[in-house]
């Protein structure tokens, strides 16, 4: 495969950008096409690249990404002594153009060859991600930008915490590569092009609330499927129960074994806290009672949708 330059970044406004990653699919929204992406499933990127809306989902984290990069790319030049160079174009891929590649550099390899450089930022709470390797919605992204590249290698350069840097190798993995592009090649024409909406998976929460905010009163009656999945709602619900169960009974035999003591350790290493701890909270109750003008006065109302089920009613003959 081979890769074509469609726009030169540094000549785009941010809202030409978010624009023209409408037309594809970009290494961040890879891993959510595939369904391996834990915050974000194909109905979310649906919207994305069907809205007549551009979706800015810019944060304070992705901002210091931004800022952090141009670091990040010459202390990972310093530590590793190879020539790394930016990229300032989108490419996509000449045989499959709806995939899309925005890279934060290629490397000078000392044999003459080119690798490419992908720079990430985290916060202490996901270094837990990074201990055995690569996060997976980061694997595919790097395998989707060496299918759009056409190169065989990648770096990827990690700030963790704010003070912990490193790097590491990651390969091309053609076996993967095939997967993720029989998987967007049959989101992208058999939904975004059809304008099919994808089935709602375990991260849809968001994605659908944007389509259906509100309920509008009426009734209707579900198709078949509707009995199955609260059939498979009600059995997780009877095994959250016995989990619940169990992992409470776990807990308070934990807390005799401790008996007065603040900390324990277990014969095959684990630390066991059990402390006393003071928290002080807003009396609501009194505060409404006392003092309803300021209540309501700092009282905001927000709009939601609650959902429920009820089981059907028994009949007389039963």
């Amino acid at each position: 495969m081979s890769k074509t330059a469609i726009a030169r970044i540094e000549s785009l406004t941010h809202e030409e950008w978010l624009r023209l990653r409408q037309k594809g699919i970009g290494g961040s929204d890879a891993a959510a096409v595939c369904g391996l992406n834990r915050w974000r499933g194909p109905l979310d990127i649906y919207l994305d690249k069907t809205s007549d809306t551009i979706a800015d989902n810019d944060n304070e984290a992705m901002y210091w990404g931004r800022v952090m990069e141009p670091v990040l790319r010459d202390e990972f030049a310093k530590r590793s002594g190879l020539k790394v160079e930016t990229v300032p174009f989108m490419f996509c891929c000449k045989e499959y153009p709806f995939m899309i590649a925005n890279i934060d550099g290629i490397v000078h390899e000392a044999d003459g060859s080119i690798s490419l450089l992908e720079i990430k930022t985290a916060n202490g709470f996901a270094a837990k991600d990074w201990e055995n390797g690569l996060p997976q919605e980061y694997y595919i992204q790097i395998q989707h930008y060496l299918a759009v590249c056409d190169l065989t290698k990648a770096y990827v350069a990690v700030l963790i915490g704010g003070n912990q840097f490193r790097y590491e190798v990651v390969p091309r993995d053609d076996e993967t590569i095939t997967t993720i592009i029989a998987m967007e090649a049959n989101f992208w024409n058999n939904h975004v092009l059809t304008k099919t909406t994808p089935q709602a998976d375990a991260t849809s929460d968001k994605a659908i609330a944007t389509m259906y905010p509100n309920s509008n009163g009426t009734s209707i009656i579900l198709p078949n499927e509707a009995d199955q999945l609260i059939a498979n709602i009600e059995d997780c619900k009877n095994l959250e129960e016995q989990l619940k169960t169990a992992k409470a009974e776990a807990e308070n035999r934990l807390k005799a074994l401790m008996k007065d003591a603040e900390c324990g350790k277990t014969p095959a290493g684990y630390s066991v806290r059990w402390k006393s701890n003071s928290t002080s909270r807003l009396d609501t109750t009194k505060l409404k009672a006392d003092h309803p003008d300021i209540v309501a006065k700092y009282t905001k109302t927000t709009t939601y949708r609650r959902f429920s089920i009820t089981a059907p009613k028994a009949s007389k003959e039963d």
